[in-house]
């Protein structure tokens, strides 16, 4: 769905009069259904953060020999957002053979040992990965050499702001869950409980099937005894 199909389906299921042929240059309703619209956009997109599957993205690139703090400029990824340090790999071989995990720890913890005395300083293969409080990558060892980093990120989806476009780091098949969040704030601004009880119901069923297809599986351990 483009982003005026997705305001003309929140028109049309909230039983809204008249219509909408544009979202460029609005007043009034119209704008506000605009508005709801990228407003649940973000909502959905901030529900799960990190763990929505379709905000991941993979990158591979070259750590700076002495460098061991990067930003996501720094790495060529114009949109992210925040790393997922638990994928990380390390590799100085360009078909990435032989290629190592790095160990992703949480900040105080990658603090309190790497940033400490002369380990400061130690340059060799990385071991550990971490994001700092200004959401920098930290890799330490620092780089001995141009070693590979391999990936993924959290990217961060562009806007919805002209008619031609399209959610798309959602996938198509659950594009409506953005129609019925609309429909949520439409039917609150309007105190209208009905419209909110409908949508409310239709966005749960189509956020349970996102949950299904696009979060990790829940797997359950072994039994303790």
């Amino acid at each position: 769905m483009t982003f005026i199909e997705i305001c003309q389906s929140v028109y049309r299921e909230g039983g809204i009069s008249g219509n909408i042929t544009s979202v460029q240059n609005q007043s009034g309703e119209a704008l506000r259904v605009v508005k709801w619209s990228q407003q649940a956009y973000q909502e959905i997109l901030n529900d799960q953060a990190l763990n929505w599957n379709f905000q991941h993205q993979s990158f591979a690139e070259k750590l700076v020999i002495g460098q061991g703090t990067y930003t996501f400029a720094e790495l060529n990824l114009d949109n992210g957002v925040q790393w997922d340090v638990n994928s990380m790999r390390v590799a100085v071989n360009d078909n990435f053979s032989d290629e190592t995990f790095l160990i992703g720890q949480r900040f105080p913890q990658f603090r309190d040992y790497w940033l400490f005395s002369s380990r400061r300083d130690t340059v060799s293969r990385p071991l550990n990965a971490s994001v700092d409080n200004q959401t920098n990558l930290r890799i330490a060892p620092i780089p001995d050499q141009e070693y590979w980093l391999i990936g993924q990120y959290l990217e961060q989806a562009p806007l919805l702001a002209d008619d031609t476009d399209i959610p798309a780091i959602i996938p198509a098949r659950f594009h409506n869950i953005i129609v019925w969040r609309a429909l949520r704030h439409y039917g609150m601004f309007e105190a209208a409980p009905e419209v909110v009880s409908r949508a409310d119901h239709e966005y749960k069923t189509v956020l349970q099937q996102l949950y299904n297809d696009q979060t990790y599986e829940v797997i359950v351990g072994e039994p303790m005894c």
